[in-house]
């Protein structure tokens, strides 16, 4: 058994589904300028893809990074449950490799895999997004494993 002792959490003022919604907007409409409106400065973004990025300007770069290589990348919400301070979304997400991303040069081919998002909020804003899916489906959509 592991016994954590957690102190309490910072007082948020906003709906932190609200918050978690807006952020979606944000990545669908590629509107990035739009991330200080609802993530905090030392924002971190975890995921199986990026591994942790630390600091709102940098997972700006990152998303950036994305919409360069999946201009059609999309972030379809399924189911959303929500405590005071923690947001769980269970999503779908879908697009086309059609530029260089990690490394990786595009392959054209599409992707739609499902993702489970857990999302901290504090202070009225987006502390961290921990990101899990299966990262092997991923790359075998986009025809990057061997048979």
């Amino acid at each position: 058994m592991i016994d954590a002792e957690v102190g309490p959490m910072a007082e948020t003022t906003v709906d932190p589904k609200r918050l978690v919604n807006e952020y979606v907007e944000i990545w669908n409409t590629k509107d990035f300028s739009r991330l200080s409106d609802v993530v905090d400065e030392s924002f971190t973004f975890t995921s199986p893809t990026s591994g942790t990025i630390a600091g709102r300007e940098n997972v700006r770069a990152y998303a950036e990074e994305v919409e360069d290589a999946f201009s059609d990348f999309r972030i379809t919400v399924n189911e959303m449950v929500a405590g005071e301070n923690v947001v769980i979304a269970e999503s779908t997400l879908a697009g086309t490799h059609e530029g260089e991303f990690d490394g990786i040069p595009p392959t054209n081919e599409t992707f739609e895999i499902r993702d489970m998002a857990r999302f901290v909020v504090e202070d009225d804003k987006i502390q961290e997004e921990r990101v899990v899916f299966d990262r092997h489906d991923f790359f075998d959509q986009l025809g990057l494993l061997e048979d």
